[in-house]
């Protein structure tokens, strides 16, 4: 059974690392066409999150898989499955969208269940998916079942990472979608002056729900779906034209803010993951249009991306230093 485990670990690492080098290769296809800075950034971005994945593969081995409780991972690969469900009736069949949609399961979850809010939460990611990429909930349940058995097999890799429970949830809608012929929405980038909007509230976003989630001890369930509400509520009234699209910035930047302190103690560092959100978000613009777990994706990357570097410095200060005292 543990060396089940430790394969099925170690295939729920290479899946969640193909996601986001997915969507960071293409938002780098985006971004060079667009302009050649945006192609450079994304580069470089890309190029932070191999580093990162690189680093998190070390820790594969020292997994323990004695912790593996089948009752509790089937429970929670149901709530996933759940979640889904009723996210996208709460979204389509209530009206009331799928910013709101998500917030609201996260809170009862929360609220209800709290030893199940996660899975919830990342079931409820499927359940954005728009209803023009699925048309039934038979289409929203086979992506939900899958996003289920991925969450089962990634419980012990990338813990502590913002946006890893939506890039869990766009794997279940990106294999359903792909499997019923489904082409994802298409939009442009946006112009200057609206791409600076949402990179500002993206930093934001992500700054107040680190904040809630480590320096309120709110939780990161909790924190994200605060902050979520906070944008669907007041950004479209503040910004008529650009209201909505902000309001799916919040909710993607708090995914960012559910990083947890371990994993960034330092906050102003992670501002500066705030504002890649915001770039990856902005050049991911045309790509996987409509798939539920995207915004989450484009979290997951952004952290990844910016801790890769952390990382990166960081080996370099010991490697001076141990120079340096060395005799």
């Amino acid at each position: 059974m543990i060396k089940i485990y430790t394969w099925l670990t170690f295939i729920g690492f290479t899946i969640l690392s193909i996601a986001v080098l997915s969507l960071l290769g293409l938002s780098l296809y985006e971004a060079w066409l667009f302009h050649a800075i945006g192609g450079i950034i994304s580069l470089i971005l890309l190029i932070g999150a191999l580093i990162a994945i690189v680093t998190e593969a070390r820790q594969l081995s020292v997994i323990d898989a004695s912790k593996w409780k089948s009752a509790d991972q089937f429970l929670q690969g149901l709530v996933v499955f759940g979640g889904g469900l009723v996210t996208f009736a709460v979204s389509h069949d209530l009206g009331l969208g799928p910013v709101i949609a998500t917030s609201v399961i996260a809170l009862l979850a929360h609220m209800i269940m709290p030893k199940f809010s996660v899975p919830a939460y990342c079931g409820s990611f499927v359940g954005m998916t728009s209803n023009l990429l699925f048309y039934n909930y038979g289409e929203v349940a086979l992506a939900s079942l899958v996003a289920a058995l991925v969450f089962i097999i990634t419980r012990d890799v990338f813990n502590g990472f913002g946006g890893k429970l939506g890039t869990i949830a766009l794997i279940g809608t990106a294999v359903t979608s792909h499997s019923l012929n489904r082409d994802f929405l298409t939009f442009s980038i946006a112009d200057f002056h609206t791409n600076l909007l949402i990179i500002l509230v993206a930093a934001i976003a992500a700054g107040l729900t680190y904040y809630f989630n480590n320096h309120r001890n709110q939780g990161p369930v909790l924190a994200s779906a605060v902050v979520g509400i906070l944008g669907a509520i007041l950004l479209p009234s503040l910004f008529p034209n650009l209201g909505n699209t902000l309001a799916i910035v919040t909710i993607c930047a708090s995914f960012t803010g559910m990083t947890s302190q371990t994993r960034y103690p330092v906050f102003w560092n992670f501002l500066v993951t705030g504002i890649l959100t915001g770039i990856i978000f902005v050049y991911s613009t045309p790509q996987l249009g409509g798939a539920g777990g995207k915004l989450g994706t484009i979290a997951f990357s952004s952290v990844l991306s910016t801790y890769g570097y952390r990382k990166l410095v960081i080996w370099s200060f010991e490697r001076k230093h141990k120079k340096d005292n060395s005799p």
